[in-house]
C-alpha cells in the first residue's frame, strides 16, 4: 500500500511539473471568423490546447429570388479546440467546436416595386422586408495549420486552414407594411414561398471555410 501511495504521488508531482512548465502562447489573428484572438498551452510536444474567439462585421449587398437585399454578415463565436503536431513539428491537425453566434442581416432595397415569389407589389403598400439568416449554436470545426508549437516560445507567425460545419442555415424574414389594410391578400402566402425557396438556395452555406493569419507570442 505505501509503495501504491508512493507511485501516486510521483505520478501527481510529475503531472504537476509538466503542467507548470507548460508552453502558453497568446496569438492576435485575423481570419474569416472575425477579429479576434486564440490562448494555447501545450500539454505534452504533440499536443495542445486553444481556446479562440472572435468577432466582426462584412457588409454585401445580394440578390435572392428577385429581391436585391443590403446584407450584413455579424461575426461572434468563441472555440475550444484540441491541436495535434505529429513529430512535434510546426504543422498541426486541429479538431473541436465553436459556440456559433454568426448571423446575417437582410433588408431589401428600396424602389417603386418589389417582386415577391415572382409577383410585383408596389413599395408603398408592403413596406420593405428584413430578415436574418441563423446557423446551429454549436458548430463543429476541423482543420490543419502551422505555428503555436506547444513547445515553441518566442515570436512566429501562425496560419490556419479548415471548415466550420454550422448546420442547415434558418431564414426568417418579415414585411414592414406602413398600412397594413393595403397589402394584397396574396403577399404574405408568397412571401413565405420566397423565403422557403431561398432557404434552400443558401443551403450550401452550412459548410463556412475558415482562413486566419496571425502572430504567435509564446511564453
Amino acid at each position: 500500500m505505501r509503495k501504491i501511495r508512493v507511485t501516486l504521488m510521483a505520478t501527481v508531482a510529475l503531472a504537476a511539473s509538466n503542467l507548470i512548465a507548460a508552453s502558453v502562447a497568446v496569438t492576435p489573428e485575423i481570419a474569416t471568423l472575425g477579429f479576434g484572438a486564440s490562448v494555447g498551452i501545450g500539454l505534452t510536444p504533440m499536443f495542445g490546447v486553444r481556446v479562440a474567439g472572435h468577432t466582426g462585421s462584412y457588409s454585401h449587398n445580394l440578390k435572392k429570388e428577385n429581391i436585391d437585399y443590403n446584407g450584413k454578415l455579424k461575426l461572434n463565436n468563441v472555440g475550444a479546440l484540441l491541436d495535434l503536431y505529429p513529430g512535434g513539428s510546426g504543422f498541426r491537425l486541429s479538431g473541436g467546436a465553436f459556440s456559433n453566434s454568426d448571423k446575417i442581416d437582410l433588408t431589401s432595397k428600396p424602389g417603386g416595386t418589389i417582386t415577391v415569389n415572382g409577383v410585383a407589389y408596389p413599395s408603398a403598400a408592403v413596406g420593405n422586408i428584413t430578415g436574418d439568416v441563423k446557423f446551429d449554436k454549436t458548430s463543429p470545426y476541423l482543420g490543419i495549420g502551422w505555428g503555436g508549437k506547444p513547445s515553441g516560445r518566442g515570436f512566429g507567425l501562425t496560419f490556419d486552414l479548415g471548415v466550420l460545419y454550422q448546420g442547415s442555415p434558418k431564414l426568417r424574414v418579415q414585411a414592414n407594411p406602413t398600412n397594413p389594410a393595403l397589402v394584397p391578400p396574396s403577399f404574405y402566402a408568397n412571401l413565405e414561398a420566397e423565403r422557403a425557396k431561398t432557404e434552400h438556395d443558401i443551403r450550401s452555406y452550412r459548410y463556412y471555410p475558415v482562413v486566419g493569419i496571425g502572430f504567435s507570442i509564446g511564453f
